[in-house]
């Protein structure tokens, strides 16, 4: 089995875990899976994960009657997101769980008939070439063995003039490797890429960068707020699965205020 096989798997099995997928739906506002954007330190996590979306599209330059390719899409808030914009929304993700969950969270908001939701791996994308006018993906690629093809078929889906948004966790310059490696290691993705090597990334498969910003208090405080969520008890967690994400999340936190990780949102356009 090639290590980007057992990658994969690895990536939907954390997904699928009932206790993890649990503790997204609790703790995380069970809409996205992904870091939020405070502007006055008060939003919730589920507030500010849905805000975070809302800023990405918007310094994208999404509009209505776009063909939008989310090709991470979690629990599918960001295509409902989509959906209430007027695009043509498609989500492929690795997990069955989050395929299932999107498919029936978007049926409930009344925009199913405007959604696609499939399982699928952003390392081989099933689409024509050149078929999307926007992609979008949000802390996703971390788990990918294989970064740059995410970013060469992102590049060979969209049309000429395309745009990929995309936000990520990443590894802070300097950091320590160690400390990086225990935060990242339930989640099973690789230690090294820095904003600078994304943006390596999109620039060798062919983009042109638009728009990078690194917010390093953000997943502070999206980090920060779930060991908060995490003292208490936590419906459908057993202590258990509470104690082993609650030690998780604090490595995570020592990380984060080492300068460890960051967080950033990136712009890129494929040139007509």
């Amino acid at each position: 089995m090639s290590n980007e096989v057992f990658d994969s798997e690895q990536a939907a099995a954390y997904y699928d875990n009932a206790a993890i997928s649990r503790f997204y739906e609790e703790c995380w506002g069970g809409a996205d899976i992904h870091i939020g954007r405070y502007v006055t330190g008060r939003e919730t996590v589920a507030e500010a994960s849905t805000a975070v979306t809302q800023y990405l599209v918007d310094r994208a330059g999404f509009t209505a009657g776009q063909r939008v390719l989310d090709i991470a899409c979690g629990f599918g808030g960001t295509l409902r997101t989509l959906a209430r914009m007027g695009c043509t929304a498609k989500g492929i993700d690795i997990s069955q769980n989050c395929v299932d969950h999107a498919r029936a969270a978007a049926n409930e908001a009344g925009v199913g008939d405007h959604i696609d939701v499939a399982v699928g791996d952003f390392h081989n994308i099933d689409s024509e070439p050149e078929l999307w006018d926007a992609v979008i993906c949000q802390e996703a690629i971390i788990h990918s063995p294989d970064r740059p093809r995410v970013f060469a078929e992102v590049f060979r889906v969209l049309k000429p003039g395309g745009t990929f948004a995309l936000s990520d966790i990443l590894t802070g310059e300097n950091a320590d490797a160690a400390a990086v490696a225990a935060a990242f290691a339930r989640i099973g993705a690789s230690v090294g890429a820095t904003v600078g090597d994304y943006e390596a990334m999109a620039r060798a498969a062919g983009f042109e960068i638009s728009f990078v910003e690194e917010r390093s208090g953000d997943i502070t405080a999206h980090y920060d707020k779930l060991a908060e969520q995490l003292a208490r008890p936590i419906a459908g967690l057993d202590a258990d699965a509470l104690a082993s994400i609650s030690q998780s999340i604090a490595r995570w936190q020592a990380a984060l205020a080492g300068g460890h990780i960051t967080w950033a949102c990136f712009v890129a356009r494929k040139p007509v």
